[in-house]
């Protein structure tokens, strides 16, 4: 089924609808004038009033397409009305004068008693006596036609942003779930089990207390990727919480090899982000980094505002850009083309990824998008990242 925006776009479609609309406007005006002359005693001929109110609204089914193009073009939008609203208030005063200007021509070329053209004088005292007729007893109708016209196409616009958005959030609800199966999948692969257990069976004997909070965090990770809800969005705060979790099990299997610096701006921590979006990107940064290379490493996860913009940055200090991976996404592997797939998604296209060698080694990622603040969080504060 043809949505109304659809049948709008099909040009002889939209005409049809234009054409019974106006004449079913027309046909309700003759009605109400003819009912209200009989009810006086001094009513004429139906088909007369009919063709009177023709000729003032198929003035309006030649120019409406004009007036839904402006609305479709200059939108007002609820939350900066002032933006277009003056543009439309002279617009209004400006359709409904030529809306008086066809309506004229209309009635010299539609009423039996009008001039013919071959009387050209004669023909064009008709038009101006027309006008000057009409200019007093339709304009203010013509404003009220053009802001009902307006109103029409506001309501389609909306409609349509409003199946725009309905369609994106299920497509970003499917992403979301596929994501968050690909965390548990990098998480949970038999290799980081391993590990991890491995760590911990050899600190219970060695250190226990580390062996015990290692576990107990490990339990803490497996159970917030599992009993996480499916919200598309939460706060900073809140995603640091989750990203904590997991480099706390880092921390205690790479020991003093890999230190965690968070230079998070505090305004930062009430935004809203994607769910799930930064801990693939630390996960990045610890496998390519302090898992694959000896010696120690620094993790960097900092946040600040810019111009209307949240800024996170993601960097090691101990790996390097493969060669074949550059900056336009070519060669990205699964988690950053996801990412970055659910950036865009989500901000329709005004979120950026980018990613760049460090100096003198190091990776650093970074993710620009609109700030926005989250909705309150059910999580206790005590449970949360400590900043």
């Amino acid at each position: 089924m043809n949505s109304p925006m659809q049948s709008l776009k099909n040009p002889i479609l939209r005409f049809a609808q234009f054409f019974g609309l106006w004449t079913a406007v027309a046909f309700m005006f003759a009605l109400q004038w003819y009912s209200y002359d009989s009810l006086h005693g001094h009513s004429g001929p139906f088909v007369v009033y009919l063709r009177w109110n023709l000729e003032q609204w198929y003035a309006w089914l030649l120019i409406s397409p004009l007036v839904l193009r402006l609305a479709a073009k200059r939108p007002i939008d609820p939350q900066h009305p002032l933006r277009f609203l003056p543009l439309h208030l002279l617009a209004s005063v400006l359709f409904a004068l030529l809306a008086v200007s066809v309506q004229s021509l209309l009635v010299v070329f539609l009423e039996p008693d009008a001039p013919p053209l071959s009387q050209f004088s004669a023909f064009l005292l008709g038009i101006r006596a027309n006008v000057a007729l009409l200019l007093s007893k339709d304009v203010a109708m013509g404003i009220v036609a053009y802001w009902a016209l307006t109103g029409l196409a506001q309501t389609l616009h909306f409609y349509r942003e409003s199946s725009n958005r309905q369609l994106r959030e299920s497509q970003l609800e499917g992403q979301l779930a596929q994501a968050q199966l690909q965390v548990l999948e990098m998480q949970l692969h038999p290799h980081f089990l391993f590990n991890t257990l491995h760590a911990i069976g050899t600190l219970i004997h060695e250190d226990p207390e580390s062996a015990e909070q290692m576990l107990l965090n490990l339990s803490a990770l497996l159970r917030v990727f599992l009993e996480e809800e499916s919200s598309q969005q939460i706060s900073l705060r809140r995603e640091l919480h989750l990203v904590d979790l997991y480099l706390s099990i880092q921390r205690i299997r790479f020991k003093d090899r890999l230190t965690v610096r968070l230079a998070i701006d505090s305004e930062t921590l009430n935004c809203a982000i994607p769910s799930l979006i930064l801990q693939p990107l630390v996960e990045n940064a610890i496998v390519h980094g302090i898992a694959k290379n000896p010696g120690s490493d620094e993790v960097e996860i900092s946040s600040s505002t810019r111009s209307g913009r949240l800024e996170i940055r993601i960097s090691n200090s101990n790996s390097s850009l493969p060669g074949n991976m550059t900056a336009d996404e070519v060669n990205w592997g699964v988690g950053l083309t996801n990412t970055m797939q659910r950036l865009r998604q989500t901000y329709n296209g005004s979120a950026q990824l980018s990613l760049r060698a460090g100096s003198p080694r190091g990776v650093i990622c970074e993710i620009s998008m609109p700030f926005r603040l989250a909705l309150s969080s059910n999580t206790p504060e005590e449970e949360l990242l400590p900043l």
